[in-house]
C-alpha cells in the first residue's frame, strides 16, 4: 500500500463494510477495493475503550484500565455497580480480592488503584507503583445493584478469598 497524506484526517475514523468471496489468505488492495463500501466516517478516532464489553468480560491491565476509567460509557457502568473485583499478578500469580461499595462503587474503588496502585492495601504497597503498572490485571467476578446491603457484598468478599486462597500469602496478598 501506499500512505496517502492527504487522507491522514480520515485514518482511524473510516469504518468499512467489506465480505470475503474466496478462501485466499492474502488479498491485495487492487482486487477488493471493489467490494469495500464506505458505511461510516467517524468524528473521531477509534477507539477500543469507547465501548464496555460487559461486567464478565473485564480484563484489564493496570495501563488499560487507565485508559477505561477516562471513558463515559466505562465511568457510567462501574459507578452504577457495587462488586468483588480480583487483582492478578500476572508475574507470579497472585491474587487479590477486593469489594467496592463505596461512593461511586466499582469505579470509584479502581479510580484509587489508578492514582496509587494500592488502594491503601499494605500488601499491594509493598510491591511498588512502578511492579503494579507493568504487572497487575483487574477482573470483575461479582457485580451487584447499588441498592444491595453492604454485609451481602462483604460475604461475597469473603467466599470469593477463601475459595481463591488469596488470604494465603503463598497464594495471595489479601492481609485478612
Amino acid at each position: 500500500y501506499e500512505q496517502m497524506n492527504e487522507f491522514e484526517k480520515y485514518f482511524g475514523r473510516v469504518v468499512i463494510e467489506y465480505h470475503q468471496k474466496n478462501r485466499n489468505v492474502v488479498n491485495l488492495a487492487n482486487t477488493v477495493i471493489g467490494r469495500c463500501k464506505v458505511l461510516q466516517i467517524l468524528e473521531d478516532t477509534y477507539d477500543v475503550y469507547n465501548i464496555f464489553p460487559g461486567y464478565e468480560k473485564v480484563n484489564i491491565s493496570w495501563k488499560e484500565m487507565q485508559n477505561c476509567l477516562n471513558k463515559e460509557v466505562w465511568k457510567t457502568a462501574l459507578e452504577n455497580q457495587k462488586g468483588i473485583y480480583l487483582i492478578t499478578d500476572k508475574s507470579n500469580g497472585k491474587m487479590y480480592v477486593g469489594s467496592a461499595s463505596g461512593e461511586n462503587m466499582i469505579y470509584g474503588r479502581w479510580s484509587t488503584y489508578i492514582k496509587n496502585g494500592h488502594g491503601d492495601n499494605e500488601e499491594l504497597r509493598k510491591k511498588g507503583f512502578s511492579y503494579i503498572k507493568d504487572n497487575f490485571c483487574y477482573s470483575i467476578l461479582d457485580i451487584y445493584k447499588s441498592t444491595t446491603p453492604d454485609p451481602i457484598i462483604q460475604d461475597r468478599e469473603r467466599w470469593w478469598k477463601i475459595t481463591l486462597q488469596s488470604s494465603n500469602k503463598k497464594y495471595g496478598y489479601n492481609g485478612n
